[in-house]
């Protein structure tokens, strides 16, 4: 450490500020809010087609291609599903006319 001259300090110090420099302009440009954002929406980008493809490679082939019996069940169960909402939904209405409707008699 001593065998260092002043002019080998003082490089080693301009190097220093030089790196600290470069830092802090990247700190600066990453801190931004507009670059926080961009950043953000890639990040939620990358997850959602992460999460696309996990829930979808069951239904794909290995060449990359649609398993279709596997998405005709997968639409099967949806449509079921729809048609004993309305289903539900229709018989309610009913009961709740009804009522509405005995009871209007009943004035």
């Amino acid at each position: 450490m001593g065998n260092r001259s002043v002019e080998q300090i003082r490089a080693d110090l301009a190097a220093n500020r030089a790196t600290l420099a470069d830092v802090t302009s990247d700190v600066v440009e990453s801190l931004k809010p507009q670059n926080i954002a961009r950043e953000g929406v890639e990040q939620v980008k990358l997850f959602a087609k992460t999460e696309f493809e996990s829930v979808t490679a069951p239904l794909r082939e290995d060449d990359g291609g649609w398993k279709l019996n596997k998405l005709l069940i997968a639409g099967g169960a949806v449509l079921g599903v729809i048609v004993f909402a309305v289903t539900l939904n229709t018989v309610a209405n009913r009961r709740v006319l009804a009522s509405a409707q005995r009871r209007a008699l009943e004035r």
